[in-house]
């Protein structure tokens, strides 16, 4: 069966008239359809369809089922909940401005950077929103902290490129997040 498809430019040439009368209005070159494809097992064994995409996710459930794989509990360190804590109080006195002085964001800045060390690619997988929130949160703080120091400037927490609102938020779910992992036996 040969089937006939029109070349570029039928859009230009379309007027209030059907597709047809594009299609007659423009050359028209033929098209052969394409053989199937064919691979050695289909070839030996006869014409053997392929599995489709579909199928083939649909059996993958069952597959898992049948071998009896469970998704593993997340684990992290012991320290990890404490070192993670420590850094959501240090963040949460810098943002909310309770404590401001020059040690506090000494002792921010040097904490981070080790947690960030310690824990950064270095945590087993599914630790949660308790790691993402802490964080997103002490990166931006830690940020806009060097961005004051550079320029000179001291920190004002009322007056930061990010919502504060949003950066306290944040923290408190990062913060209940590490709570109920506790409470769950994965820390």
């Amino acid at each position: 069966r040969l089937q006939v498809r029109p070349r570029h430019g039928i859009r230009s040439l379309r007027t209030r008239n059907t597709m047809s009368s594009a299609v007659c209005a423009t050359s028209a070159r033929v098209v052969t359809p394409r053989p199937a494809v064919r691979t050695r097992a289909s070839s030996e064994r006869g014409s053997v369809p392929a599995p489709n995409r579909r199928s083939m996710l649909a059996s993958v459930p069952a597959l898992l089922l049948a071998t009896g794989a469970r998704p593993a509990a997340a684990k992290a360190p012991p320290e990890y909940y404490d070192d993670t804590m420590e850094i959501i109080a240090l963040t949460k006195s810098i943002i909310s401005g309770s404590d401001l002085s020059e040690a506090n964001i000494a002792n921010f800045q040097a904490k981070r950077d080790v947690w960030y060390n310690n824990y950064q690619l270095h945590h087993e997988k599914g630790v949660g929103y308790g790691y993402a929130n802490t964080f997103n949160a002490q990166a931006k703080v830690g940020f806009q902290l060097r961005v004051c120091a550079e320029k000179g400037e001291p920190f004002d927490p009322d007056h930061t490129v990010y919502n504060k609102d949003y950066l306290l938020e944040i923290l408190d779910r990062g913060k209940a997040a590490l709570d109920e992992m506790k409470a769950a036996g994965q820390l």
